[in-house]
């Protein structure tokens, strides 16, 4: 940069204040000269003033100022006066152990981790490292630990007993609760869920189930099967009554002693219900009645919530009321509580942990999904009344091999949704923090059902899954017989074995239904090659095709293509502004816009306009890097990683500053660590223009398991 400019980087790009670069100074820092076919923008006194906008969110009972529903729920215990206690490993928030009354956040249980709780007149215990720990009720952690020598699978408790089960060793152990002495021990094969009648002493725990240990938690009946659930006096001896449930498919995650002595047991297998048994100690225990609506999500109307059907069925408890209580953990969380007639009193969801949101294209906006859930806003309302749910869209039952059940753990494969709207169909396409995959659903009402995918590299992630996936390399899977599941037949490959290149990081899907990839090294194009006889789109490796990175960057991280205006976005670095291995998840620092892109030598055709993108990591406490875009009607929204929600807003014509915004106070005060996460994917924003002009952004907010909705009226 020439010292006549005057001006060190900070000074010259947009950050949160926000500046633009001038002309001479831009050409240096672009590495371009600034010419009529590429203009700089001259905007050394141009700001981006702070816009009106309105926030709202969907995906999370409360907005999380003060509450939120956490992003993970292993299972629950509930009190005589309703106060539900929980467990998970993990919540962005810090709340992986909530304590609930009355529908509300009350406490946390902090420092607890794992699938294990369970509450006295006393005390909570919660699993702490490869044992239990005893809390106060409100949530803190006392010097009084129970061990069982690995993280345990279930808890239960009376006042004078705390019974924990040991899935390594194969046995339930019994505690003294007061000093954690160890009272007595027996075996059980596979134990998973425990309960302990306060009155009798009696134990009844799930035998022959195992539980994933990577975010689903998932719970699996082992083979040969079924599960049963035993019963044993609180000596370890067998009781005559053998729970087999009411069919072979069952999958007993959760136990419970109701108020009058029965046997409540959460079925997450295909009946997906709440049983209730009587006759504990008869030779054969009844079941008594069902809890919801048998098939759960898939009954009815499939994927279309409802009070009486459940999924994901992780927990379950009762109070001195005879009211039933159920926590539900598949993607996403929710607690509900139910009176003794089975009648929903109230519900807490939380359901948009680290994803993001698109309109279904035909919706004017109105439509929002996310890769499991589908909303309708109606705008003219109040934030946080805006919203229906109207879809969960994956059903666990009818296709157990959805891409979403495997790919979701630590490394997120399935974030970001895609919805486009082709050959009068409804479809989503989905990619995950790392970019490594495109996922693609059809759908069917409220349901997604896999349709396609392309891979870009053998996955390893979830052992056993996919099935049939070629031994190494990448790959392309489409569900030609329509079952929803892979099989070896059904898959294509390029022939060489190998993978695509590891840091490629952009995929889209333009409006003609084309897939696009790559970044690295150069840009692919899987071309739409129609529809097969169920409706899946055709993609091939012969083709695809390969396209040289625009002028002058290197690598490209995410582009953009207008099919109806010819007119191609890309973002990424460029020789003067070079890519740092510190920041692999940004969109890059320049912006870009390509006229006519169809017609071009992408080689060596100059971009129509270019800018810097806010960046700065000398802001503190934390930088400003963007990692997300996206263009709608007459602008183009950004935001950043750490700066947690903001948007900054240029003019597509000429990518000129036009303003920022920052969420609301309704989600929380102002604060440089919150009220709202990073922005932690790749595609964390997206953006559509209303029937009223009115232009509605949707970003990622992954510190309180929801997604903010701005609506912005230039």
């Amino acid at each position: 940069m020439e010292e006549t400019t005057g001006m060190t980087r900070r000074q010259l790009i947009v950050s949160s204040a926000g500046a633009v670069i001038a002309s001479g100074a831009a050409a240096a820092l672009l590495g371009e000269t600034a010419t009529a076919s590429a203009s700089i923008q001259e905007a050394s006194a141009t700001t981006f003033p702070t816009l009106n906008v309105t926030t709202s969110w969907v995906g999370n009972t409360y907005a999380g100022a003060t509450q939120w529903m956490q992003d993970f729920l292993f299972n629950i215990a509930v009190t005589a006066d309703g106060t539900v206690y929980t467990n998970s490993f993990w919540d962005e928030g810090g709340d992986e152990a909530g304590i609930y009354k009355d529908g509300k956040l009350v406490g946390n249980s902090h420092s607890a981790n794992g699938d294990a709780v369970a509450v006295n007149s006393k005390n909570a215990f919660l699993t702490v490292g490869n044992g239990l720990t005893a809390f106060s009720l409100a949530g803190v952690a006392g010097t009084v630990t129970f061990a069982v020598g690995s993280p345990p699978a279930a808890a239960a408790a009376t006042d004078t007993q705390v019974i924990a089960t040991d899935r390594v060793q194969n046995r339930v152990i019994v505690f003294d609760a007061t000093t954690g002495a160890i009272v007595r021990t027996w075996a059980v094969n596979q134990p998973g869920a425990v309960t302990i009648d306060p009155k009798s002493g009696d134990v009844w725990v799930v035998s022959g189930v195992t539980r994933d240990t990577d975010d689903g938690h998932f719970w699996h009946v082992t083979a040969p099967g079924p599960a049963k659930v035993l019963g044993f006096t609180n000596t370890g001896t067998a009781l005559p009554g053998t729970i087999s449930g009411p069919a072979a498919t069952w999958i007993p995650t959760s136990l419970a002693v109701d108020v009058n002595g029965n046997l409540l047991v959460g079925d997450n297998g295909p009946l997906r219900q709440v049983h209730t048994y009587t006759g504990l100690a008869s030779p054969k225990p009844t079941l008594a009645k069902s809890l919801g609506q048998p098939g759960g999500i898939g009954a009815g109307t499939p994927g279309q919530p409802a009070a009486g059907k459940l999924w994901g069925i992780s927990g379950v408890g009762g109070d001195s009321a005879g009211n039933v209580y159920v926590a539900m953990n598949e993607f996403g969380t929710w607690l509900r509580k139910y009176n003794p007639a089975g009648d929903l009193v109230w519900q807490l969801v939380g359901q948009e942990f680290v994803t993001s949101g698109d309109f279904d294209p035909a919706s004017k906006a109105l439509d929002v999904y996310s890769p499991h859930a589908h909303y309708r806003m109606d705008y003219g309302k109040a934030p946080g009344s805006d919203s229906t749910w109207l879809g969960y869209t994956l059903d666990s039952v009818k296709y157990p091999q959805d891409p979403r059940l495997f790919m979701f753990g630590h490394h997120h494969h399935t974030t970001s949704a895609f919805m486009r709207r082709l050959n009068g169909d409804l479809y989503m396409y989905t990619t995950g923090m790392y970019s490594g995959e495109l996922v693609i659903h059809k759908m069917e009402g409220e349901i997604a059902k896999p349709s396609a995918a392309i891979f870009k590299a053998h996955f390893t992630d979830y052992p056993g899954w996919p099935p049939f996936q070629p031994a190494a390399g990448e790959w392309i899977w489409r569900d030609s017989n329509g079952d929803g599941a892979f099989t070896a037949d059904e898959y294509t490959v390029p022939g060489t074995g190998a993978s695509s290149p590891s840091n490629c990081w952009v995929w889209f899907v333009d409006d003609k239904g084309d897939v696009w990839e790559g970044g690295d090294r150069d840009l692919r194009r899987y071309p739409l090659q129609g529809f097969d006889g169920q409706g899946n789109p055709i993609y091939t490796y012969t083709s695809m095709v390969t396209i040289a990175l625009p002028a002058p960057f290197k690598p490209v991280r995410r582009l953009y293509y207008d099919v109806a205006t010819d007119v191609m976005y890309v973002s990424g670095y460029t020789a003067a502004q070079p890519f740092e291995n510190a920041h692999w998840k940004e969109c890059g620092k320049v912006l870009a816009r390509y006229d006519k892109w169809s017609t071009l030598n992408p080689a060596t055709a100059p971009p129509t306009w270019q800018t810097l993108l806010p960046w700065d990591e000398t802001v503190q406490p934390v930088a400003t890097t963007p990692v997300s875009w996206q263009p709608a009607g007459e602008y183009i929204f950004v935001c950043g990683i750490a700066t947690r929600g903001q948007v900054w807003v240029y003019k597509a014509a000429d990518g000129s500053a036009v303003g920022t915004w920052q969420p609301s106070a309704i989600v929380g005060p102002p604060s440089a660590y919150g009220p709202t996460g990073w922005v932690d994917i790749p595609y964390g924003l997206n953006a559509a223009v209303g029937a009223d002009g009115t232009y509605h952004v949707t970003v990622e907010d992954d510190l309180k398991n929801k997604i903010l909705v701005y609506s912005w009226k230039p």
